[in-house]
C-alpha cells in the first residue's frame, strides 16, 4: 500500500473552525457536503491528518465524523489513517432501495387514514418549497423533510432510525442523476410532477393508493439512477466516479 500520509484532500472542503455547533456536528456537516457535492470523488483516498488541517479542527471530531460516516456507507475507513470515499455500485444502489421499498410504502400506507387535512398542506408545501427555488444545496432538505413526513404519524423510533442511514446513503446516488443545477427548469417540472402524485395520493387517505404511489416513485428513481450510471458521459464519469476515464 503506498504511503497516505502526505495526500491531500483535494476540493472546496471547508474550515468550521470559526462556526458555533459542536465540533462532530459542524464537521459531519461539512465532510458529508463535499461527499454529495462530488468535492470529495467516490475512490479517491484521503488521509486523516490532511482533512483535519484543511477543517481546521482536531483529529478527535474528525475521526468521530468519519466513524459515522462508514456507518452510512459514505465512506471506508482503512486501519491506517487514511480514508476512501466509498465507490459508486449498482449492487449497492439496489440493496439501499431494496430496503427503502420494503419499509417507506407500508409506513406511509399505515399513516394514510390518520394524516390531518393540515399535514396534507405540509406535504403539499415541501413540495413547492422543494422546487419553487431550485438551488443545489437549498434543495435536499425539504426533499428529504417531505419523505420523511410520508412516513408520518406510522413510524416507531426504529423505523426513523433505519431509514436515517438509508435516505444519507442513497441521497448520494440521487445526487449523481437528479441534478437541479444542470437544467433546473425541466428539472423541477418532472420531479415536483412526481412529488405531486404522491401529494394527491395522501388527499384520497386510502391507504392502497398511497402505498402504491410511494412504491412507484421509489422504483421509478432506482430505475432511473442504474439506467443512468450505465449511460453517463465521459465527463460526467470523471465527475462523480473519480476514474479518469
Amino acid at each position: 500500500m503506498p504511503d497516505l500520509e502526505g495526500v491531500a484532500v483535494d476540493g472546496g472542503v471547508r474550515s468550521v473552525a470559526s462556526r458555533k455547533a459542536s465540533a462532530v456536528d459542524l464537521v459531519l456537516h461539512e465532510i458529508r457536503r463535499s461527499i454529495l457535492s462530488g468535492e470529495l470523488p467516490p475512490g479517491r483516498p484521503f488521509t486523516v491528518p490532511a482533512l483535519t488541517e484543511q477543517l481546521g479542527v482536531s483529529h478527535v471530531p474528525v475521526r468521530e465524523a468519519l466513524r459515522q460516516l462508514e456507518a452510512q456507507g459514505l465512506i471506508t475507513l482503512s486501519p491506517s489513517r487514511s480514508a476512501m470515499v466509498t465507490p459508486l455500485d449498482p449492487d449497492d444502489l439496489r440493496a439501499i432501495y431494496r430496503l427503502r421499498i420494503t419499509v417507506e410504502p407500508e409506513l406511509a400506507a399505515l399513516s394514510a387514514k390518520d394524516r390531518t387535512d393540515d399535514e396534507i398542506a405540509g406535504l403539499d408545501a415541501l413540495v413547492r418549497e422543494t422546487f419553487g427555488e431550485v438551488l443545489q444545496e437549498a434543495f435536499w432538505a425539504p426533499h428529504r423533510s417531505f419523505h420523511a413526513a410520508m412516513i408520518e404519524p406510522a413510524a416507531s423510533d426504529w423505523d426513523r432510525r433505519m431509514l436515517a442511514p438509508l435516505w444519507d446513503a442513497s441521497e448520494r446516488y440521487t445526487r449523481l442523476v437528479f441534478d437541479p443545477v444542470e437544467a433546473p427548469e425541466s428539472f423541477a417540472e418532472h420531479r415536483a410532477h412526481a412529488h405531486d402524485a404522491i401529494v394527491d395520493a395522501a388527499r384520497s387517505r386510502d391507504p392502497r393508493r398511497v402505498g402504491d404511489a410511494v412504491r412507484e416513485h421509489l422504483e421509478d428513481n432506482l430505475a432511473t439512477m442504474l439506467h443512468e450510471m450505465r449511460t453517463l458521459d465521459a465527463v460526467r464519469r470523471q465527475r462523480w466516479s473519480g476514474t479518469g476515464a
